[in-house]
Order: structure tokens, then C-alpha cells, then sequence
């Protein structure tokens, strides 16, 4: 997706929460003043149907501000992880590392797979179609399903895939411009495919973007972890959307598009925009449970009044109410 294109999608999602902002900073401080509580701290959704109603409902004006909110949330999420989470990270660094040493092997072998199995071609293609920026497609089906059937969490839900969706765009997005990195069809002067990450701004041969991270890879799994999450309560649903996600996934390197380190860094991403989503919104579903968001006091109000005296003395007044 051109860049001009993503940031004015995302300039019209969060536009409603920039009209809105001057009543929405007691939302947003509650938001982050309970950021610390991530997937790696156990934060407990309730993903029960009955939670999600009219109180918890996300309208254009929620969708802006938790748009918003999410896109700070997880710019500043690697400058505070828990303990936890460094560990974790560092052992998916050490074997994505390792995984790189053997990035060449495996496409060869991928590709080679493809050759000699010729009815591997038209499924794949279909597969890898349906990731990337074609995955609006199936999530606005499932939308317009939640809206006819009235299902609200299966609106919401897909609500959130949506800002999972833009969000991991714009970091995919960023991350391809600053790590230059070609593909496995793109070939030097020698004739020769390169693994090579060239920095940022490098001009990728062909007029392609960069290979790092996998785009298709990252949108598929940033959507497929909210269905994941939304639904685990239903086995079915989480390994269908990860089982989506991962053909997804392995069809870019059958087509010779990626490196499997493109992939796992896109799984990767994608999963952690998905998690921080999902847990945002129960956040902000919490708190409107709990009723965190207190209501403004209502005003005084000023009514007139009409009384009859014992000695049928009509006798008009004005009586002032005072708030709560």
C-alpha cells in the first residue's frame, strides 16, 4: 500500500478522536496509567458475549481514540518491557538469528518444492492473494455478517482486527523502509540473490519494497491473534485463524517473495499489534463496566411551578433544582 494511501486512512480513523480529544483525556490517561499490565503480565479478558453491549460498544468516536491510543502504546512499549518480556525477546533475537544462517537453504528448498509439484501453483496463488491489503475484503464480510445478524462481539471484534490491521501497516511499513532488505527474486550484476540488509532508503531492484519484514505475514497475523484472542473460548476459531495466517505466511516463501526471516519477523509483529489491541480494548471495557469514566454532574435546573393556597389562591413560582 502506497504510503500517501496509509496515512490518510489513518488520518480519517483518528480524525473523530482529534475533534473529540478535550473529552477524551480521562479515557486515555486511565488507558495508559494501566499500560504496564501486557500479555506477558496475564491481564484476563472476559470474552464472554453478554460483555460486549451497548456500554462497551465501539463507535466511530472510541474506534478514533483507541486508534490513537494504541499507535502510543506500542511506539512506547519497547522502551518499558518487564522483565519477562527482555527475556523472552532476547531468546526470539538469538533464534531469529540462528534461523538466518539458514535463510537460503530453505528457499531453495521451498522453491524447489514448487517445481516439482506443479499443483502447488493456483492454491498458492489464491493463498497468498488473499493476504496483504486484499485482507480488507474478508474483514469487511465479517463485519457486514455482525451488523445483519446483529452479533456485537463479532462487530467489535472486527473493529478491532481493523486497528490491528492499520497499525501493524504502519510499522510494516516503516520497518521495509529502514531495513532496504532484497528479495529472494531479485538479483545482482553477478547473478546472484542476496539476504543482504542494505539500510534505510535503499533503491530495491525491480522498483519492489523491501523484503523485511514480511507485509503479507504481518497482516495476516495481526488480524488472525484478535479473532485468536476474541474467540478462545472456542478452540476452533483460534487454529483456524492462526492455520490462515501461517499459509498465508509459507506461500510467500513458496513463491519465492520472502526469506523465511522476513516471516517470522512479520509473525512476530503482527501477533504483538494483535495482543496490544485486544487487550487495550478490555481495558477500556473495564472501566466502563466499573463506570471508571465517571459523568459530568448534571446542571441546575431552573422549572416553573404552580401551586393552588388553601384559599383556592392560585400562586405561580420558579424552583431551582441544584445538581448532585
Amino acid at each position: 500500500m502506497p504510503l500517501q494511501k496509509l496515512f490518510i486512512l489513518t488520518c480519517l480513523f483518528s480524525f473523530p478522536a482529534l475533534i473529540h480529544a478535550q473529552n477524551t483525556d480521562s479515557l486515555v490517561n486511565k488507558l495508559d496509567s494501566v499500560k504496564a499490565q501486557t500479555d506477558t503480565l496475564g491481564q484476563t479478558n472476559q470474552v464472554e458475549p453478554e460483555f460486549y453491549n451497548e456500554k462497551t460498544k465501539i463507535t466511530l468516536k472510541v474506534f478514533g481514540i483507541l486508534l490513537l491510543d494504541n499507535f502510543k502504546q506500542q511506539a512506547l512499549a519497547p522502551f518499558q518491557p518487564p522483565k519477562r518480556t527482555l527475556v523472552r525477546n532476547s531468546v526470539i533475537l538469538a533464534t531469529a538469528v540462528g534461523i538466518a544462517f539458514l535463510d537460503r537453504p530453505i528457499q531453495r528448498s521451498a522453491v524447489r518444492f514448487r517445481d516439482n509439484n506443479p499443483w502447488v501453483h493456483k492454491p498458492n496463488k489464491v493463498i497468498t492473494n488473499l493476504g496483504g491489503q486484499f485482507e480488507v475484503v474478508p474483514l469487511a464480510a465479517i463485519a457486514l455478517t455482525g451488523i445483519i445478524f446483529k452479533k456485537e462481539k463479532l462487530r467489535v471484534t472486527t473493529a478491532l482486527a481493523t486497528q490491528s490491521y492499520i497499525t501493524a501497516t504502519v510499522w510494516s511499513t516503516l520497518f521495509k523502509a529502514v531495513s532496504g532488505r532484497t528479495r529472494p527474486d531479485n538479483y545482482n550484476h553477478l547473478g546472484k540473490n542476496s539476504t543482504k540488509f542494505h539500510g534505510p532508503f535503499y533503491n530495491i531492484p525491480n522498483g519492489q519494497n523491501s523484503a523485511f519484514p514480511s507485509g503479507h505475514t504481518t497482516l495476516a497475523f495481526a488480524a488472525a491473534t484478535v479473532y485468536a484472542k476474541e474467540y478462545k473460548n472456542i478452540p476452533v476459531v483460534p487454529i483456524l485463524s492462526y492455520g490462515f495466517a501461517t499459509l498465508v505466511s509459507v506461500s510467500r516463501v513458496i513463491e519465492n517473495r520472502h526469506w523465511a526471516t522476513d516471516l517470522i519477523a512479520g509473525g512476530l509483529l503482527g501477533y504483538a499489534c494483535g495482543s496490544q489491541v485486544v487487550n487495550n480494548y478490555h481495558r477500556y471495557a473495564r472501566l466502563k463496566r466499573q463506570e471508571g469514566l465517571r459523568k459530568k454532574p448534571e446542571k441546575g435546573k431552573l422549572s416553573m411551578k404552580i401551586n393552588v393556597s388553601p384559599f383556592g389562591v392560585i400562586q405561580p413560582g420558579i424552583v431551582y433544582t441544584f445538581r448532585k
